[in-house]
């Protein structure tokens, strides 16, 4: 059975995606609307002067292509545990730091860049790059860029021999070093099964090649009901 597309591009881009996406799902590719995932791992945090990597628990809900709520509890040894939220409901990003009130973000720099994360997560996944709002343009023989034309973002996939993903990655607003930076997503060759769907056993984020985030998926579900509210962190949403 033929893998279908309503993406757009060429022709050898639209190939590309398609012999990935066969490398990973077979010819049964899933419909993916939502997901729920919990994760664990380390990021790097700052502890007085240095960086460190430090234990993280963290849950991350997307409602594809347009909303996205990170929950995360860091422990560091020897200090308070550090608990927060990121959520963005399609307009809005609201953070909440520990047990605080929700706030909007309205950096335009930050919410875009938080539409990026978003995509690029959805570009992991694979099959929401077939979306009739993408165009496909090829890079290399290994390489193409896949842009959502709704959200006006776009990202760059590139792919090993064998059509698994090596990278995804996409330019963006390092607010903690206040630049813009390449930040790429490479997720394991290694696959494990949750929930009927074929996941990478872990992913490492980088900001210009420079890990600062490794997680492994501890449970998943695949298009669960999500409502709106959780993304809009409704009455200040605590992190959980």
């Amino acid at each position: 059975m033929p893998i279908l597309l309503l993406a757009k591009g060429d022709a050898d881009a639209r190939d590309l995606l398609k012999n990935a996406i066969r490398a990973r799902y077979g010819l049964r590719p899933p419909a993916i609307e939502s997901l729920r995932i919990d994760f664990t791992g380390r990021t790097r945090v700052k502890l007085g002067p240095l960086k460190t990597w430090v234990p993280v628990e963290a849950t991350a809900q997307f409602s594809l292509p347009s909303s996205m709520r990170w929950d995360f509890t860091a422990r560091p040894a020897g200090v308070a545990v550090r608990r927060g939220v990121e959520s963005y409901d399609g307009v809005v990003m609201r953070t909440v730091r520990g047990t605080g009130p929700a706030k909007a973000i309205e950096d335009t720099a930050v919410v875009e860049t938080a539409k990026k994360r978003l995509w690029a997560i959805a570009a992991l996944m694979l099959t929401p790059l077939g979306d009739e709002y993408v165009e496909l343009q090829i890079m290399d023989d290994f390489t193409f860029r896949a842009t959502h034309t709704k959200l006006d973002v776009a990202v760059v996939v590139k792919l090993r021999e064998n059509a698994l993903i090596d990278t995804v990655s996409v330019e963006a607003f390092n607010a903690d070093r206040g630049v813009d930076e390449v930040l790429s997503l490479a997720p394991s060759p290694e696959m494990t099964s949750m929930d009927g769907l074929l996941i990478p056993t872990q992913v490492v984020s980088m900001w210009n090649d420079e890990p600062w985030l490794e997680v492994s998926p501890a449970e998943m579900k695949q298009n669960p009901e999500i409502p709106i509210s959780v993304f809009m962190l409704d009455a200040g949403a605590p992190a959980t």
